[in-house]
């Protein structure tokens, strides 16, 4: 479904670069914004709504609780996957709960996707696409207990390269 190389042509880019709707604040999260432009997740608050664009095309989800919500099947990672796709979380430990389990809405959560061992995600801080081991994306937020879920791509889920995601 998912192929290394599709990622790695975001690698680099900041989200104003990716997103057709122009919605690249820096005061904002941007993890989920592009993971849902790389999946063509269009559901929940997207960046052309929050641009007066309601329902228009390349729109992409904001929210990583709304992704988490998404996944056909979540879990908590007890050890590092070598192999594999989906989506991983990271959070305080305390942020994941209930039944079924859902992220509470705080400000430190992220969202990468996970394919054969490495994780591509957006980075606030340096305002681009990166790529980590899972080991590094678990230190995501220092100083705070981290957790890390696992979760099925949702079923809308088609990935699109960079060129074509809008």
């Amino acid at each position: 479904m998912l192929e290394r190389e599709l990622l790695e042509g975001y690698v680099g880019f900041s989200i104003g670069d990716i997103c057709p709707h122009g919605f690249d604040r820096a005061g904002d999260n941007h993890c989920a914004h592009f993971i849902s432009h790389v999946l063509q997740l269009s559901f929940g608050v997207t960046c052309a709504s929050m641009r007066g664009r309601r329902g228009a095309p390349g729109a992409a989800n904001l929210r990583v609780q709304e992704v988490f919500e998404q996944c056909p099947s979540t879990r908590e990672l007890i050890e590092c996957p070598s192999s594999g796709e989906g989506l991983i979380f990271v959070s305080d430990r305390r942020n994941f709960r209930g039944a079924p389990v859902r992220i509470r809405n705080v400000r430190k959560k992220h969202v990468g996707i996970l394919l054969d061992g490495k994780i591509w995600h957006y980075s606030n801080t340096r305002d681009r696409v990166e790529h980590h081991t899972i080991a590094g994306f678990l230190v995501h937020y220092r100083r705070q207990q981290n957790a890390l879920w696992w979760g099925d791509f949702p079923r809308d889920a088609r990935p699109a390269g960079f060129a074509t995601s809008a």
